[in-house]
């Protein structure tokens, strides 16, 4: 574990790329911790899934994607990207940072998790999360091969489905305290506009 900032920081790998569902255009990067057990779920695109996808099988394209055309910058005016810092979740999205490197200057470049993974994996840089965090965020072994995960790992479009679906099945204690979830989100949200 290395300290930045007064975070703990703990790595993580790229383990798996899954689609949510047959007919679903999202996909779940599960990040797994390089000296441990934990996973941590990302909910990313179908643009940045293939291009995670390729990087992973190490496929190499005609044409700069534009995570090529990223890294092309980054070595054009001499910058290193030195790692890939995922530092907050806020309304089931995750925040992250690309740590760069210029003439001996440190700079956080805010990002989208998704897109973050893909250039650390093009650019073989290490990916950290914070440790409370990851533990905030990790998926469980519930025994059985069933996993729990956190309802801060999942969208609020999500939420409204599985909302749904607790209404159809009758389970209203489950319904009320996601529709106290989605409420607050959409509050935040508002709040901030």
């Amino acid at each position: 574990m290395d300290c930045y900032n007064g975070m703990n920081k703990v790595e993580l790998k790229v383990q798996d790329l899954l689609q949510k569902a047959s007919n679903d255009k999202f996909y779940i990067a599960l990040l797994r911790e390089k000296e441990g057990t934990r996973s941590l779920p990302i909910l990313v695109g179908l643009l940045e899934a293939q291009a995670i996808a390729m990087y992973l099988r190490e496929v190499a394209t005609e044409r700069p994607m534009l995570h090529d055309l990223l890294a092309g910058m980054a070595d054009a005016f001499a910058i290193t990207i030195r790692e890939v810092l995922i530092h907050k979740v806020k309304g089931g999205v995750f925040y992250s940072y690309l740590v760069c490197e210029q003439y001996g200057q440190t700079v956080n470049v805010d990002a989208r998790t998704s897109d973050a993974i893909a250039v650390a994996l093009h650019r073989h840089c290490p990916i950290y999360i914070d440790e409370e965090l990851l533990n905030a965020q990790c998926m469980r072994d519930e025994g059985g091969g069933a996993y729990s995960m956190p309802i801060t790992v999942m969208n609020t479009e999500v939420l409204r489905g599985v909302l749904q679906t607790a209404i159809e099945r009758e389970d209203y204690e489950l319904a009320a305290h996601l529709r106290d979830v989605i409420r607050e989100r959409e509050e935040n949200n508002n709040s901030e506009l």
